[in-house]
């Protein structure tokens, strides 16, 4: 593009300049403006809040000092929303999915205004999580990132790929398991919500049956690197955060604890635009090398730049728990044509 994607967020922020936000007369409409403009809520908002937990989390980082071992003590919280498919209350476990960026960088302003608006409600995010339900046949609980559809805690437009977002996603999981009373999940994500899928797992998960990072922004910088975009030649990221200060899955993978009882899967489309799947296999196999069994996979993303692979991922997550092998799953990813998505 000639025009940087921030050059069009700065566009819809003057657009929008004035936009009513998020406590407005409906808590279960979410306005682009609330995206682009972060709103906050109290813990006593968000407990008032249906199919909300609020979430506190802190953490220690180490200072990037030469022969320091000094850290860092770090906090966020935050009222993160989420949307279960009827089904959720009665089951034994359920797929959390974590949906990707809220804004494509390969579309227009009016494009991703209007992408947003149509799926920025509860009803329509619910709708969503019945349909996969259906289709994957496990309860669907739809996560919202932080700063997105209806979530706090963070500038999702600034800040998605920090620690931060990291943290928060994985407190609010756990919160939703607990809330649930599933004992083990599974857990699949598109794009950047499938970095946050490896993000979690870096963390120490050991609650997972089935991990899926579809086109997953697993390595951050690598795919930075891939782009060669002129922020990426300047060492920044996408958001405008330095590649240095960004928490890169690939770089993590030693936080990731043994689970036997896990399976691990990448999928993604081999002609991705948006996510080279070069960087995508770089994260499985740096796994694979460092003693955490994982399994690439090859579909056929929606779309003209081969990425939205949220239903295959989706699908993926699904067979796995039903115990479908490794090749049966592939062979049956290559059997599906690709589709206009109703997932993501």
């Amino acid at each position: 593009m000639k025009r940087t994607f921030r050059y069009y967020v700065a566009a819809l922020l003057g657009t929008l300049a004035g936009t009513a936000h998020g406590s407005g007369p409906d808590p279960d409409v979410f306005p682009v403006a609330d995206l682009l403009h972060p709103v906050t809520v109290t813990r006593e908002q968000c407990e008032q809040t249906r199919d909300a937990v609020w979430v506190e989390t802190s953490w220690h980082e180490r200072l990037e000092q030469t022969g320091s071992a000094a850290s860092k003590r770090h906090s966020a919280e935050g009222c993160i929303r989420y949307f279960p498919s009827p089904d959720a209350a009665q089951a034994q476990t359920a797929l959390l999915f974590i949906h990707g960026d809220a804004m494509s960088p390969a579309l227009s302003l009016e494009q991703n205004q209007r992408n947003y608006e149509k799926v920025g409600s509860y009803k329509a995010q619910v709708a969503r999580a019945t349909r996969t339900s259906k289709d994957v046949g496990l309860a669907v609980i739809r996560i919202a990132r932080p700063g997105v559809f209806g979530s706090t805690g963070l500038d999702h437009m600034h800040q998605r790929r920090m620690s931060e977002e990291a943290r928060l996603v994985d407190a609010a999981v756990t919160a939703i398991k607990n809330r649930y009373g599933y004992s083990r999940i599974q857990l699949a994500g598109l794009s950047g919500g499938g970095g946050l899928v490896g993000a979690l797992l870096t963390l120490g998960r050991t609650d997972i049956d089935c991990a899926v990072v579809g086109s997953g922004v697993v390595s951050v910088k690598l795919r930075s690197q891939l782009l060669d975009s002129s922020a990426a030649r300047r060492g920044f990221d996408q958001t405008g955060q330095k590649l240095s200060q960004v928490y890169d899955p690939i770089d993590h993978v030693r936080g990731i604890k043994a689970d036997w009882d896990r399976r691990i899967f990448i999928v993604g489309d081999p002609l991705d635009q948006a996510v080279a799947f070069e960087s995508q296999a770089a994260f499985q196999q740096h796994l694979v090398e460092s003693g955490v069994p994982a399994t690439l996979l090859q579909a056929k993303a929606v779309g003209p730049t081969h990425h939205d692979v949220a239903n295959d991922a989706q699908r993926v997550a699904g067979w796995c728990k039903a115990g479908v092998s490794n090749a049966e799953i592939q062979a049956r990813l290559a059997s599906v044509p690709a589709a206009v998505s109703a997932a993501e």
